[in-house]
């Protein structure tokens, strides 16, 4: 441990094993490191955040949690979000996959997705996603999304590859009419490389066809591109570029830096947060990393963004709902280069944002992610109470910003039992419980579920259990053909026909 400082202490998770160790954060060349001593398995350290002078900035922000030494279910009130996962199987076989699906899972009964909808319920009808695996391998998705509509659950998203908006006329649509808020789509690139190498198909013109069946069925997008260093982060102002020129139907992006969880569960290519950041800062000339402020919910280390407003926009014209804007899609240079985009920092100071982010209810903050008619309501009330001076007001600001923000999902290397205890995406549970999102994926660096086995969260136990088969999950060619179901990954991710 020569050349280290210590700069905290806290609880924290033996990669080996997950049982709670002491862990210390230390400073070493520059950065941040994670170090914890395990009885059984030793010392474990791992860097986990680029920047000592980036750390200590965020730490100014946000809740400082504390674990109680209790259970890690998830305080109703503070959950964000619940993932509702409707199946283990996927028409894709990725490199990079949180759940380890592929084709030949199961689907849950609706049985068993009733009881997760009751626990989210009862805890308030928070928003959820709905997700899998695949969820749109499912045919009655429509109707489970009917069903939690039903329940008053207001906020409904669908976390999907796209394959299907793409290749099914109409699908988007009746996603629309079902209830869906907002689709969470996987979008890692604009290159073929990129899909190739993430996710062993070239998915590029699906990827621009469910785009293209969103705008149609007036369905708001989240862009989700998992960011792999070496692979497309060189690709993410290429991607905000892409979402403003197509800001009438992607309503932001959420860039998720690769976590070591599934069957990337091996300890190479940690990006950590502030590093992405810099990387994107980079890329658009008007970003500055400090740019990104963090969350207001969950840990300074777990959430960070921004969002993009026109440079020039007339202050007369934010929040005027009578301009057209149907000639926004395909606006020329002028939309489509970022740099005439600022972010919307210039009017929100750090303190101020501190402020704000007091208020804010967790469950509106992802409607304001997903850019919902909800979230603009709560922006709207916000500034109005806090008086907020953005140009011309905040009323219709969504058909002008486009939020960017960073997910850094905890895995065993950066496991803090006190980030974990504070953790706002929940996975529910047939008992009635929700869970933190990343204590449930969280594996070992054997691949073991080992939190979720402990704690009968439910799910596979291991990232090389076998699926059940399931005569409906095929997979994907990516010419518009699929291939027979049953099949079942192996260890790097290959090993099916695709």
């Amino acid at each position: 441990m020569n050349g280290s400082d210590t700069l905290a202490t806290t609880t924290s998770l033996c990669p080996d094993c997950l049982e709670t160790v002491p862990g210390r954060y230390e400073e070493r060349e520059g950065g941040v490191f994670l170090t914890r001593e395990c009885p059984d398995h030793g010392s474990a350290s791992r860097q986990v955040w680029g920047s000592l002078d980036h750390w200590e900035w965020a730490a100014d922000f946000g809740p400082t949690p504390e674990y109680d030494g209790g259970d890690l279910t998830v305080d109703p009130d503070h959950a964000c979000l619940a993932i509702v996962e409707v199946t283990e199987g996927c028409n894709l076989s990725c490199s990079y996959c949180f759940a380890s699906s592929g084709p030949g899972g199961a689907h849950r009964s609706p049985e068993e997705i009733d009881a997760l909808l009751d626990t989210v319920a009862d805890a308030g009808g928070r928003p959820i996603q709905f997700s899998g695996g695949e969820p749109t391998i499912r045919d009655d998705l429509p109707d489970l999304v009917e069903r939690a509509r039903s329940k008053g659950i207001d906020h409904v998203e669908v976390n999907t590859n796209g394959i299907r908006l793409a290749t099914e006329d109409g699908y988007a649509g009746s996603l629309a009419d079902a209830g869906v808020t907002a689709v969470y789509l996987q979008f890692d690139g604009l290159t073929s490389e990129t899909y190739e190498r993430i996710r062993e198909v070239d998915l590029v013109e699906e990827k621009h066809a469910a785009i293209e069946a969103c705008r149609s069925a007036d369905l708001p997008i989240v862009l989700v591109p998992t960011v792999v260093p070496g692979v497309n982060d060189h690709e993410m102002g290429d991607i905000v570029r892409f979402a403003l020129e197509n800001r009438d139907v992607v309503r932001s992006v959420n860039f998720q830096p690769v976590a070591h969880f599934g069957r990337y569960e091996r300890n190479d290519g940690r990006f950590a947060l502030d590093d992405a950041t810099r990387l994107l800062a980079e890329q658009i000339e008007t970003l500055d990393p400090r740019d990104m402020l963090p969350a207001p919910c969950c840990s300074a280390y777990c959430q960070i963004g921004t969002a993009f407003v026109p440079r020039d926009t007339d202050p007369s014209d934010v929040g005027n709902s009578e301009i057209d804007r149907s000639d926004d899609r395909g606006c020329g240079d002028e939309c489509a280069d970022a740099d005439s985009f600022v972010p919307l920092t210039q009017y929100v100071d750090d303190r101020l944002w501190d402020t704000l982010s007091g208020l804010v209810d967790e469950g509106d903050y992802m409607e304001l992610l997903a850019g919902t008619a909800a979230g603009e309501e709560w922006a709207c009330k916000t500034a109005g109470c806090c008086g907020i001076d953005v140009p011309g007001g905040v009323e219709g600001l969504f058909d002008e910003v486009v939020p960017v923000s960073f997910t850094g999902f905890m895995d065993a290397d950066a496991a803090d039992v006190n980030r974990l205890s504070n953790c706002c995406l929940s996975v529910p549970t047939t008992e009635g419980e929700l869970v933190p999102f990343c204590g449930y994926n969280m594996t070992t660096e054997d691949g073991d579920y080992a939190l979720r086995n402990r704690n009968d969260w439910g799910g596979r136990t291991t990232v090389e259990d076998p699926q059940p088969p399931s005569e409906t999950t095929v997979g994907y060619r990516g010419d518009g053909t699929t291939t027979d179901g049953g099949c079942t990954p192996d260890e790097s991710g290959d090993g099916c026909d695709r």
